[in-house]
């Protein structure tokens, strides 16, 4: 696969989708990590760095090492990144918990984090951009309404290891590219350690699915039965998280799902 190519078509994605709001700034919120750097880089190349406004959004816990990475990925591609820390607004509402576990309190930080964001891109007329990847919006793995909640999501269309490829055709720090990811909710948390599988495989897996059309035999052939039984059982029971909230049906008639085409097609 051509990373350049794919670097280019998104760019141009992204672009021809900002334009049509009428937004003037791009907001995105920078964790360190892969997705939210891969994200940044087709921001400031399709809007320019100057119209992409980033944030760094720590938590008590959260790594020194996040934020220098967040740093080399200001100084790379030349936009300002503000910090905004959300320690009290997250631990005013942790305070009130009884017997919180570590996924409510990071379910917590990311709702908190999404508010930041929706704010400063209203405080800047702005859209919110999105870093979650295809291997983790199969998963569910994400915060609804936190993480995963954006006005376009940049990353929505790559695996895992097609992030790093674009990343790489995009020139993302080498700190960025090696370290293992995390959502960096506590000490020593990693995503692979926290969902089970090795992205590899997660990603080997959903590449068999939906591009080769493997049925479940071949599945069962190629793979350990009960992980593939796991994994296919995750992505049905998420997928409430990639889509809209359902709504419930009315009996009006021609009051079928809302085709943006029928406005979009409008010469207004």
């Amino acid at each position: 696969m051509d990373y350049n190519i794919v670097f280019d078509a998104l760019k141009t994605s992204l672009k021809n989708a900002f334009e049509k709001t009428g937004a003037k700034k791009a907001v995105i919120g920078i964790s360190g990590g892969i997705d939210s750097a891969c994200a940044c880089a087709c921001a400031c190349a399709a809007l320019g760095s100057e119209n992409v406004l980033c944030y760094y959004l720590p938590y008590k816990t959260s790594s020194e090492h996040s934020y220098l990475d967040a740093k080399k990925l200001s100084d790379t591609f030349g936009f300002k990144l503000e910090i905004i820390d959300i320690t009290k607004m997250a631990d005013a509402f942790i305070s009130t918990c009884e017997n919180i576990t570590p996924l409510r309190k990071g379910n917590i930080m990311a709702r908190c984090r999404m508010i930041c964001l929706f704010d400063k891109a209203a405080e800047h007329n702005g859209i919110v951009l999105g870093t979650s990847n295809r291997t983790e919006m199969l998963l569910g793995y994400g915060t609804w309404y936190g993480d995963t909640a954006s006005s376009i999501n940049v990353v929505g269309e790559l695996y895992k290891r097609e992030v790093y490829g674009v990343s790489a055709a995009a020139g993302i720090p080498e700190s960025i590219m090696k370290k293992a990811p995390t959502a960096d909710l506590w000490q020593g948390q990693t995503d692979e350690a926290e969902i089970g599988y090795s992205y590899e495989m997660l990603d080997n897996i959903f590449y068999d699915i939906e591009q080769n059309n493997y049925d479940i035999s071949k599945l069962y052939a190629k793979y350990n039965k009960e992980d593939v039984k796991n994994i296919v059982k995750r992505v049905i029971r998420n997928s409430f998280k990639r889509s809209t909230p359902f709504i419930c049906y009315s009996k009006i008639e021609n009051r079928n799902k809302i085709d943006e085409n029928k406005f979009l097609n409008l010469e207004i």
